[in-house]
């Protein structure tokens, strides 16, 4: 689903620039405002952040099913997991505060785009996943030591 909410983003580029007469509606605002406020730019900066979020999100997925297959392929504990987990987190950490921007973005350009708000701004539970994804990969990078400690002791 991600890849067509990109394609969309870069599809509505082109659309709005050549055709700016949807962006001023939405704005409600006249062409003159639109240019001393320099609406397009907004828009086109808002829509390049929704890319980037949603390509973030595909990326973080990506890690997601590595480590899904990583685990399932036998050794849990092993120090690649760890490092995957410690991406994970900043991932979802950049993923939050650029929603939040988004969502700030989004209001001060007015009620029109509201619906540029992806994340919907601050989320508690996004927060807290991005917290138990940074302890999840201590967990794990202690269980790899501890594993490397036994395999030397045997």
């Amino acid at each position: 689903m991600c890849w067509i909410g990109i394609l969309a983003a870069l599809c509505a580029l082109p659309v709005v620039y050549f055709d700016r007469s949807w962006l001023l509606q939405a704005a409600a605002v006249d062409a003159a405002h639109a240019q001393a406020t320099h609406l397009f730019a907004h828009f086109a900066l808002g829509l390049l952040a929704i890319i980037v979020l949603l390509t973030t999100g595909l990326v973080f997925l990506r890690h997601l099913a590595r480590f899904v297959r990583a685990v399932l392929g036998g050794h849990p504990f092993a120090h690649g997991h760890a490092v995957r987990l410690r991406r994970m987190a900043w991932l979802m950490l950049g993923m939050e505060l650029l929603s939040i921007a988004i969502g700030l973005h989004a209001s001060w350009m007015g009620p029109g785009f509201a619906w540029m708000e992806v994340g919907g701004g601050m989320s508690i539970t996004g927060l807290i996943a991005v917290l138990m994804l940074f302890v999840m990969a201590r967990v794990f990078d202690a269980g790899a030591a501890m594993r490397d400690d036994l395999d030397g002791l045997v």
